[in-house]
């Protein structure tokens, strides 16, 4: 049982930023085609309603292939005992043979937007409309790195700030999403340690750079600004504030500290490792197993 737990949990270890990352891609992928591409999409259908019908797509066949199936069957002719759609009730409907001009155009014109909903499921041109999304996008991008562009998006914040409701809400996503997607990258100037959350207690955290004016000038000394990432996931944490002096720096890159916290302490610079074991006074035995089986083990390694 220890073996099979072992190997599954190494083996999940492998695959899962793999699968992370897909359903990452997958996320963002819904996210535009929701809220863009399903929309485009539906334009895209509206227009090519007005051209008449298509004229690659077999109205029974294709009804029937690529149709939004319903609970009902077809009972003669060539596709007797398949499942019956609602495109193919829409393109077969009776009332395209109605004595009222009204109800025939109504009819014609509710068969020609199924026959091309039938070629856009055929041909997966829903994908155009993501496509195109994803070109409205850029150029919004690049509309808005022009003057003019800035300008606008400026009105238009100040303007939505100032609504009731939305102004409270917007101002705290747009500083998520600038953080998250500027292009100006968040620098470290450093690895140190820091007494956190009391003296005595020594955590590792990452120098930002220098303290608010206002902190700075009511005090003598030197301070700086330290992001103390949280284990085991290090994209929260706290932002503190202490004296340089304070501060142990570490001989350690970013991507290494990093690691250190992800994995609660086991995994640590190659530089780091010659570290003496804990003295215990004797009769007091090892005041920390755990600690002392996890050194044993490093050691064995």
């Amino acid at each position: 049982m220890d073996e099979f737990k072992r190997f599954f949990v190494r083996g999940l270890a492998a695959v899962l930023p793999t699968l992370l990352t897909i359903a990452i891609f997958l996320w963002a992928y819904r996210l535009v085609d929701t809220y863009l591409g399903q929309h485009i999409t539906r334009g895209m259908l509206g227009v090519m309603c007005m051209i008449g019908e298509p004229s690659a797509v077999d109205a029974e066949e294709d009804s029937l292939t690529y149709g939004e199936p319903v609970d009902r069957w077809i009972q003669s002719g060539e596709w007797a005992g398949t499942r019956d759609t609602v495109e193919h009730n829409v393109i077969f409907s009776n009332a395209l043979q109605s004595s009222d001009a009204e109800v025939r155009k109504r009819a014609d014109n509710a068969k020609i937007k199924a026959l091309w909903q039938i070629a856009f499921r055929k041909y997966k041109l829903g994908l155009v409309g993501f496509l195109i999304a994803i070109i409205v996008v850029y150029f919004v991008g690049l509309f808005l790195a022009s003057f003019i562009g800035r300008t606008t998006l400026r009105l238009v914040e100040r303007t939505v700030s100032r609504m009731p409701l939305v102004g409270a809400i917007y101002p705290n996503i747009k500083q998520v999403t600038d953080f998250l997607f500027s292009e100006s990258k968040l620098e470290f100037s450093g690895v140190v340690a820091v007494p956190y959350p009391r003296k005595g207690i020594w955590s590792v955290g990452l120098l930002t750079g220098r303290p608010m004016k206002a902190m700075q000038d009511q005090t003598d000394e030197d301070l700086v600004t330290v992001f103390i990432p949280s284990s085991p996931a290090p994209v929260t944490g706290y932002t503190i504030t202490v004296p340089r002096s304070e501060l142990l720096m570490l001989d350690i890159s970013i991507d290494e500290a990093l690691r250190f916290i992800i994995s609660a302490g086991v995994v640590k610079p190659d530089t780091q490792l010659a570290v003496e074991p804990v003295a215990v006074e004797p009769g007091l035995g090892n005041p920390n197993p755990v600690l002392g089986q996890i050194e044993t083990k490093n050691e064995e390694t």
